[in-house]
C-alpha cells in the first residue's frame, strides 16, 4: 500500500538556475555542472531502480528520470498568475510542494515499488496590494517570497503614522508600522479577487517632555561635614591596603570615616542637624585630583535639600567638578537628562549646588547629586537581598573599563569580537548574591547583544531563510518567526525609548568616557519584569560639552584673537594670553567646528554604534529631537545656565578665589581644548559653555535631518 506522498517527499531550496531537468544514474548527481551545488545532492540511497515522474507543463506531461536525486523544476511563469507549486492531484486546491522548492527530492518516493508519478502545476491569482496615499501605490505580489518594504507615507504635521488599516479613517492599525508587507501578512485580508486596499492610520502626536524643575536659590545651601577626630577624608590612614583601582590598579581606595553632617538651607526648610553617617573619597581618576569628590552614607535615611522629590535616602554624592571651570557641565547634562528621560519614566539624578565645609574649613562649591543605585526612588527594579534568592531579579549594570577592579562575582565580559568596543567588561552595581545570578545576567547581556548585532548587521530581507532572533525565558538566543522588522526585534529585548533618549543626550554632550565607562543599564529579569535592557542614569559629564577634543568632538576657537587683544579683553599672562578678569565675552567671539559631527554614533561604545545603519532608529531620534525643540528643552537649558550664573555667580566664583584658583585657566587633562586655558572667571567659562551648547543644538538639528534624508 502506498504511503501518503507528503510524508515521503522532502523539498530542498537551492539557488541554481531554473533551466532543465536533471537525472543521473551511474555517478553522483551534478546540478548544472556546479560542484558547489552537487555537494548538496542526497546520495544516501543505493536503490538503482529508475522511477518515472511526469511534470505537466502547458497541459502535456513531460517525463523526468529520477534516481537518488532531484527533479529540477522548469520555469513555470504564467501571465497574470502566480505559480504556487505542484500537486499530486489534478484538481488539487493546494500545492504538495511550494513554489519556493526549486528542486524536488524524490528519494524513496514509493516504498518497494516503481509506480509512475505525475505532478500538476498549481496557479493562484496575483495578490494586489493598494496603499491609499495622496497618490495611491499599487503592488503585485507575484511570489510568496516577494515583499513590499519602505512604502513612503506622506508626512502629516503633528501626527504620527501608526501603520495600515483595511478601513479608511481608522484609529488603530491592522498591519504595523515600518514592516515589510509580504504575501503571508496580507493573505488573510485578501478578498475573492486576491486584492486588498490598505489605508494609513495617523494619530495626533503628543509631546510628552516636561521641563525639569531645578533648584536656583538666592543663597547657596551649605553642607558641613565633621569627621571623627577631625581626620581628613584623604588621610593616608584611610587608604584600604587590600584594594586598588585604575587601569593598572594604581589608584588608592579610601575607606569610610565616621562623620556628623549638618545642612543649612537658609529658610527653605531643608535643614539637617547633627545627622550621623560616614563619608569617603569616591570616584576613579577624579579621586586623584586635589579637590576630592565625596560620598555621604547616612546611618538612617535622610532628605537632602529637596532632591529626589524630598524622599529619604541613605546615600548621596558631592561632585567636585575639578576640571570644569564653568562648574556647570554635570548640571547641564543632568537637566537635559531629566527632561528627556524622566518624561518617559526613566531615572536621572537630581542636582543642586552646595558649599561644602570639611572639619570647619571651606572646601569649595560642589554639585550635590544622587548615588547610582537600585532603589524604589532611583533605579526602581526588584533587588536580591539573600544568598538564597534566585536569578529572576533586577540588575543594574555599568559598561565599565574598570571592571577588573571589581570582585569576579560582580563583573563579567561580553564578546564584541565583530565590532570595536572600548571595553568588553560590565560591572554589576547591585550586590550579586550567588554564582547563579552572576552567570544568568552575564548570559542575558551576551544574548541581548548577539540578538541586536544580528538584527542590525545581518541581512534579513528574506525572512523565510533569515528570520530574526530574540531571547527566551532561559536567556537563550532563539528564532522568532513572528518578528517582521528590525525595530520589532530590538524592541523585544531593549527599551527603545531609553535608547533614543540616551543617544540624543550623548550626541549633545560628546562625553569622553562613554566609549568605556560610566555608562549605565538596568534590566528587570524578575517574573513580573519586562526583560528588556534599559539605558538609564546618565552620569559623569565634567569631561564633555566642549571640554573634550577627543575623536572629532566639536571644538571652539577664538574668532579674532588679535581684535580681542586690541580691545583689551585678552591680556598677556606669561607666554600666553587669557581673558581679563573683567572681560565680558559674547557668542561672536568664538567659532565652532564639527557642530554636526555624530559623536556618539562613532565612539567605541558598541551599544550606540550598532544602530548607526538603522533608518527606523534615526527616524525616532529625529522625532524625539523635534519634540525637545517644541518643548523648548534646549532654550530652557540655556536659560538655566544664565540664571544660575547670575544669582549664584559670586558663590560659584568663590570656589576659585577662596580655595581652588589653581584649577582655573589650565588643562587638567590632555584631551581638554586649549581654549579652556583662556578663562579667568567662572562666568567666562559658563558663558562659553552656553555658546558651545547652542551651536551644538543647531548642528544636531541639521545632522539628524541629514541622517534621515540618507534613506529617502
Amino acid at each position: 500500500m502506498k504511503k501518503p506522498l507528503s510524508k515521503l517527499i522532502t523539498a530542498s531550496l537551492l539557488t541554481a538556475s531554473l533551466a532543465g531537468i536533471v537525472a543521473c544514474k551511474d555517478k553522483k548527481p551534478n546540478v548544472g555542472g556546479d560542484s558547489e551545488n552537487s555537494s548538496l545532492v542526497d546520495t544516501s540511497s543505493t536503490n538503482d531502480v529508475q522511477r518515472k515522474v511526469f511534470l505537466v507543463i502547458n497541459g502535456e506531461p513531460v517525463e523526468a528520470l529520477v534516481e537518488d536525486g532531484l527533479i529540477k523544476t522548469p520555469d513555470m511563469t504564467k501571465e497574470n498568475k502566480r505559480f504556487a507549486g505542484w500537486s499530486i492531484d489534478p484538481d488539487g486546491a493546494s500545492a504538495t510542494f511550494s513554489s519556493n522548492d526549486l528542486y524536488i527530492s524524490v528519494i524513496s518516493l514509493i516504498v518497494g515499488g516503481t509506480e509512475d508519478i505525475t505532478l500538476y502545476p498549481i496557479y493562484a491569482d496575483i495578490a494586489k496590494v493598494t496603499f491609499m496615499l495622496s497618490t495611491p501605490q499599487v503592488f503585485e505580489l507575484d511570489s510568496l517570497a516577494m515583499n513590499i518594504a519602505n512604502v513612503d507615507v506622506d508626512d502629516k504635521i503633528n501626527f504620527d503614522f501608526l501603520g495600515w488599516s483595511l478601513t479608511e479613517n481608522a484609529t488603530e492599525a491592522t498591519i504595523g508600522h515600518n514592516i515589510a508587507i509580504t504575501y503571508e501578512i496580507v493573505k488573510e485580508y485578501l478578498n475573492s479577487n486576491a486584492s486588498v486596499t490598505l489605508y494609513p492610520v495617523f494619530v495626533l502626536h503628543e509631546v510628552n517632555i516636561n521641563i525639569h524643575k531645578y533648584f536656583a536659590s538666592e543663597k547657596m545651601p551649605e553642607i558641613r561635614i565633621d569627621t571623627a577626630g577631625g581626620i581628613a577624608i584623604d588621610d593616608k590612614s584611610l587608604i584600604d591596603p587590600t584594594q586598588k583601582k585604575g587601569m593598572n590598579r594604581e589608584i588608592p581606595v579610601y575607606n569610610y570615616v565616621g562623620a556628623t553632617i549638618n545642612v543649612s538651607s537658609f529658610g527653605e526648610g531643608y535643614d539637617l542637624v547633627d545627622a550621623v553617617g560616614q563619608v569617603k573619597v569616591r570616584g576613579n581618576y577624579t579621586s586623584t585630583y586635589k579637590k576630592k569628590p565625596i560620598r555621604i552614607k547616612f546611618d538612617s535615611k535622610q532628605k537632602m535639600l529637596g532632591l529626589n522629590n524630598d524622599n529619604k535616602l541613605k546615600s548621596w554624592v558631592l561632585l567636585a567638578e575639578w576640571k570644569d571651570p564653568s562648574l556647570m557641565r554635570n548640571t547641564l547634562a543632568d537637566f537635559l537628562g531629566n527632561c528627556l528621560l524622566e518624561s518617559d519614566g526613566l531615572y536621572c539624578t537630581d542636582f543642586r549646588y552646595v558649599k561644602v565645609y570639611l572639619n570647619g574649613e571651606y572646601n569649595g562649591v560642589y554639585v550635590l547629586a544622587e548615588q547610582q543605585q537600585l532603589n524604589k526612588y532611583r533605579v526602581n527594579v526588584p533587588e536580591s537581598e539573600l544568598e538564597t534568592d534566585g536569578v529572576n531579579t533586577g540588575y543594574m549594570l555599568e559598561y565599565d573599563g574598570y571592571y577588573k577592579n571589581e570582585p569576579a562575582i560582580q563583573s563579567f565580559e561580553v564578546d564584541y569580537s565583530r565590532v570595536k568596543a572600548g571595553s568588553k567588561g560590565f560591572s554589576v552595581v547591585n550586590d550579586i548574591m550567588n554564582q547563579a545570578q552572576h552567570d544568568y545576567i552575564a548570559k542575558a547581556i551576551q544574548t541581548i547583544w548577539d540578538v541586536i548585532y544580528d538584527t542590525t548587521k545581518e541581512n534579513h530581507d528574506d525572512l523565510s531563510t533569515k528570520p530574526y532572533y530574540t531571547m527566551d525565558a532561559n536567556c537563550n538566543k532563539v528564532v522568532d518567526r513572528t518578528i517582521a522588522t528590525a525595530e520589532e526585534a530590538v524592541a523585544r529585548v531593549m527599551d527603545i525609548k531609553s535608547l533614543v533618549n540616551m543617544y540624543i543626550l550623548h550626541e549633545i554632550c560628546q562625553d569622553r568616557d562613554i566609549g568605556w565607562s560610566s555608562f549605565y543599564f538596568v534590566i528587570d529579569l524578575s517574573e513580573e519584569g519586562d526583560r528588556k535592557l534599559k539605558f538609564i542614569a546618565p552620569w559623569d559629564f565634567d569631561y564633555a560639552l566642549g571640554n573634550n577634543t577627543y575623536s572629532n568632538a566639536q571644538t571652539g576657537s577664538l574668532a579674532d584673537r588679535q581684535a580681542m587683544i586690541n580691545d583689551g579683553r585678552l591680556v598677556r599672562s606669561g607666554l600666553s594670553y587669557k581673558f581679563a578678569d573683567s572681560a565680558l565675552i559674547i557668542d561672536t567671539d568664538f567659532k565652532f567646528a564639527n557642530t554636526k559631527y555624530l559623536y556618539a554614533k562613532n565612539t567605541d561604545n558598541p551599544w550606540f554604534t550598532v544602530f548607526g545603519n538603522q533608518e527606523w532608529f534615526y527616524r525616532k531620534v529625529q522625532q524625539r529631537w523635534k519634540d525637545a525643540l517644541k518643548a523648548d528643552v534646549f532654550e530652557k537649558a540655556s536659560e538655566m545656565m544664565t540664571k544660575l550664573t547670575k544669582i549664584q555667580g559670586a558663590e560659584l566664583q568663590e570656589n576659585f578665589t577662596a580655595k581652588w584658583g589653581e584649577a582655573m585657566g589650565k588643562k587638567i587633562d590632555q584631551y581638554q581644548p586649549d581654549l579652556i586655558t583662556y578663562f579667568t572667571t567662572q562666568k567666562q567659562a559658563a558663558d562659553y559653555l552656553k555658546f558651545w551648547f547652542e551651536a551644538r543644538v543647531d548642528g544636531l538639528t541639521e545632522a539628524f535631518t541629514e541622517e534621515v534624508n540618507k534613506y529617502n
